[in-house]
């Protein structure tokens, strides 16, 4: 039985001895330690803390997108939570802890992942094309292994990549025609959402997002924007390029996104919003920036990355799933493309 025929009201159940239910705010603690320790068993030392858990979940419905499994000590073993576009295309994250890991709970939370997002087609296009997709630590082989065994296919790899700021970054670079300045709360908001739209297009596998999405998803970082940078064309105005970070609890700091309006690309925008962002997050006295990019970007992004002087500290296999056949929105041109 494939997930397709999986009957609607039919929910997976976790393997005998293990209990589910949905997450709430208070268990944020519990589930950044869980984190924390399955990443480490994959080579990621990185730190997590709840407020940051907390910040992973914004713009989620905890009672609808997300899933707790417990031991049957009552100890937290596995997680997962949804982000969905449109409810064409479904990204489920997660994990399962090192002890507990063969135990059947990683086809748990695909099968979950998968009938959550079978139940939530009619919310999608009639005629869209609906996928499931997981994105896995290379290091961890037996849960690339169990993609492939559950029907996934591998799509394309992902880059997690860092810098380590030692002594002040390099200053950006003028461009003629171009002006970086932080984002405005209030008054950019329309204008940013609408040049990370375009300036994404161009991302494989990427449905059009909506703007109170956006806003739901974004709400803290917008809320201190001295680590948001935008490029605008001097003359019109018009926001060119966005490079979008936010502190990390911990230490660290992540950018959401660098994107740069196709007729503004190869003038040193990305490279000079970068360089703003990291004098920005050095002056904050933190000395580590992190971001996730395709590999193999049509933009050339890992190049621009290193120049920028980060280097490849993680690699992450997406694995796709088709669950319903049908037109592949992600692909469509926007009104105005050719």
């Amino acid at each position: 039985m494939t997930s397709a025929d999986i009957p609607m009201a039919e929910w997976p159940t976790p393997p005998d001895g293990y209990s589910a239910r949905p997450a709430t705010r208070d268990d944020a603690h519990a589930v950044a330690q869980l984190r924390a320790a399955y990443q480490a068993a994959d080579g990621d030392m990185s730190a997590i803390t709840a407020e940051e858990q907390l910040n992973d979940w914004q713009g989620l419905d905890l009672a609808e997108d997300t899933v707790l499994v417990a031991a049957p000590d009552g100890s937290l073993v596995a997680h997962g939570d949804l982000m969905n576009r449109g409810y064409i295309q479904v990204s489920m994250y997660g994990g399962v802890h090192p002890a507990h890991r063969r135990h059947g709970l990683g086809t748990y939370l695909a099968r979950w992942g998968e009938t959550w997002t079978g139940t939530s087609m009619e919310r999608a296009p009639g005629d869209a094309q609906i996928t499931v997709q997981h994105f896995i630590n290379t290091r961890n082989v037996a849960a690339c292994a169990l993609m492939e065994a559950l029907g996934y296919a591998y799509a394309h790899t992902v880059y997690v990549m860092r810098i380590e700021m030692d002594e002040p970054p390099s200053a950006p670079d003028a461009i003629s025609g171009v002006r970086i300045r932080t984002f405005v709360p209030g008054q950019d908001e329309h204008a940013t959402f609408e040049a990370v739209e375009e300036a994404f297009h161009d991302l494989r596998g990427r449905p059009e997002g909506t703007f109170e999405r956006w806003l739901a998803l974004t709400e803290n970082e917008r809320k201190h924007p001295g680590t948001w940078y935008l490029a605008e064309d001097e003359h019109s105005g018009e926001i060119v390029g966005t490079c979008l970070a936010r502190l990390v609890p911990g230490g660290g700091s992540w950018v959401g996104s660098v994107g740069v309006r196709r007729p503004w690309r190869r003038h040193g925008v990305a490279l000079a919003m970068l360089r703003s962002v990291f004098g920005a997050i050095y002056q904050r006295g933190v000395r580590e920036v992190e971001l996730s990019v395709d590999a193999g970007s049509p933009s050339q992004a890992p190049q621009l990355y290193s120049r920028a002087g980060m280097h490849v500290s993680q690699s992450i296999s997406l694995y796709r799933k088709e669950l319903r056949p049908g037109r592949d929105y992600s692909t469509l041109p926007k009104q105005g493309d050719e």
